[in-house]
Order: C-alpha cells, then structure tokens, then sequence
C-alpha cells in the first residue's frame, strides 16, 4: 500500500512549504477539516476566515469566505479529491463540488499532508500546483512562501492549543487481513476495559456477566481490532497474569504517535517498562505494562523501515546487536 504522506512527484509549477510542526498529524488534520477550527487560523492576519463549508470526502465541496481588514470578501470554493483521514487531503478550484465545474478558471490543485513522527511532531507538507506557470509565478509574487507561512505559524499555534489526547489516534486495522484475536484474563475485566478505555482508546463491544458478577465474556475494540477479555475462574484454570507472577506475552499496537500513547497509558496507570526509542529495524518503540500484568509494545513504523529478513539482519548487523 502506498504511503498517502510521501512526497508526490515534483511538477514545474509547484509551489511548496515544508515545515515540522509540534503537534500530531491528526490534530493538523482536524485543524484542515473542522470549520470552527479552520476559521481560527486559515488566513494569514489580517485577513480571516469567517465562514467555512466543508464536506470532507471525493467529490465534496469546500467553501471558504475570507474577510480582508478594508472589508475586502472572497469566496474560494473547490471539491476535495482525496482524503486519506489524518494523513493527506488533495482540493482543487477547477469543481465546486460532485464535479461540477467551476464558473473560473482553474488556477491550482492543493496537496495536503500531515506525516507523524512518532515523538508528537509531524511533518507538514503544502503543495501548490498550478494549471499554468503564469499562474505558479503570479501566485509566487503575490506572497505564496509568506502568507502560506505565516498561515502554517497559526495552524501550529492553534493545533498545540488542543488537548493532545485528541491528536494521539491509532492507526487503522491492517489493510492486508490480520484476524488474530488476543484473549486476556483479568482480575477485574471490568476495571480492566475502563483501563483500555482511559489508555487506548479502546471501544466496548460486548459484556457478558456471569451469575457471581464476574465477566465470562468481555471484548473491545482496540486500534481498529478486537480483543476479547474474561475474569479469572481460577476453579477452571483460567488465570490472570498477576495470579500467575507474569507473562511471555506482549501485545503490539502500530499507532501514529508512539511517545503519546505511551504517555497516554502511563497516566491512566500503566507501568513504564521501555520508553520509547528508535531502534535498530527503524520503528519509534517502547513497552508498558498495564495494571493487569499485560504487556504492551507500542510502535510507530518508520516509513522506510527494512522489512525483509535480509534487511533486518543488515540492520542488526549495522547496530552491533
């Protein structure tokens, strides 16, 4: 699958601002796609944003109506092509919407992407790509690298204003067919799918109680896959980690934003087993344990990450592993 964050190809009549900016991708993303946020920040000041309609899908329309200090008004409107949720958006000015075309003549295609980091930055990528040169030149004379800048210096303020809870999101579940489903035994299921809720993220899907009260069914959703739980029936050998001093097991969790979910977890009451570090086979990765005796790793893939046994064993070899 290709990567929806890697830089396009480059084109004669581009435009680019590239910067690293101190909150998640999805926070920037949200900051694009939410109209009272985009109106917090779209517009270099003086101007602003005033009104925003965004309908955020292929083939929805933009709206934007951007008020000047003289009392000068602009309407841009346009129609998204892509959306690739928390990643990358690409618009254009040529449609208004379910591809009708516009009154004006077309003067750019915008490419929008948002890369996590893994350490709560992301990388930022604006792409102008203009219909003509004459338009990329006047566009460049008009103040493209300033104005898109200074835009960019408020998009960061205002996305380090919000929560970070709201930027560390998970990615979704593989695209390529994983179904293995882990099945935990806890002391208490039920504080237990609190935990996954406050740490993770976690969905509750289904809760089965049994006649004492104790959980003999459970299951939540976690990073876009289930994970089933249960109490401990020690009368039918069904026992929690804590119960049996530890486990061989740990679960892995592929998120956007490593050091944020594990910080994430900590503060929610797990305990800090390996912070989160680059390794030697290019991931952003560390380990908890959650208060249950469960061990987590938790991972941000590097996008170039060796993935093939005789990469992985170049890059051990090249770390003295």
């Amino acid at each position: 699958m290709q990567d929806p964050t890697a830089p396009e190809a480059s084109h004669p009549f581009d435009l680019v601002l590239e910067r690293t900016i101190a909150a998640p991708a999805y926070t920037l993303y949200r900051c694009y796609t939410e109209p009272d946020l985009v109106c917090q920040w779209f517009c270099p000041k003086p101007w602003k944003v005033t009104e925003a309609k965004l309908d955020v899908r292929p083939g929805g329309a933009s709206y934007h109506r951007m008020d000047g200090p003289n009392g000068e008004v602009n309407h841009v409107r346009g129609q998204y092509l892509e959306v690739v949720p928390g990643r990358r958006l690409v618009g254009t000015d040529a449609y208004v919407g379910d591809w009708v075309l516009s009154e004006n003549p077309p003067f750019m295609t915008s490419i929008i992407t948002f890369r996590d980091l893994g350490d709560g930055t992301a990388l930022y990528r604006a792409v102008a790509r203009h219909w003509s040169e004459e338009a990329m030149k006047g566009h460049e004379s008009m103040g493209f690298h300033e104005g898109w800048g200074k835009a960019a210096d408020q998009l960061e303020d205002l996305a380090k204003s919000l929560p970070p809870e709201t930027g560390a999101r998970l990615l979704p579940a593989s695209a390529d067919g994983h179904s293995v489903v882990p099945h935990l035994v806890c002391k208490d299921a039920a504080k237990a799918i609190d935990f996954y809720k406050a740490a993770f993220g976690a969905e509750e899907m289904i809760r089965l109680p049994g006649p004492d009260g104790r959980l003999a069914h459970a299951s939540v959703r976690i990073n876009g896959s289930m994970v089933m739980l249960v109490d401990e029936l020690p009368d039918m050998v069904v026992q929690s980690p804590e119960s049996l001093g530890g486990t061989p097991v740990t679960i892995h969790l592929s998120v956007t934003d490593a050091k944020g979910v594990v910080d994430r977890a900590v503060r929610a009451g797990a305990k800090l087993i390996m912070p989160v570090e680059l390794q030697f086979w290019g991931d952003l990765y560390g380990m908890v344990e959650d208060p249950f005796g469960h061990k987590w790793s938790i991972a941000t893939p590097g996008a170039d990450a060796p993935r093939t046994s005789e990469a992985l064993q170049d890059a051990m070899m090249q770390a003295g592993v």
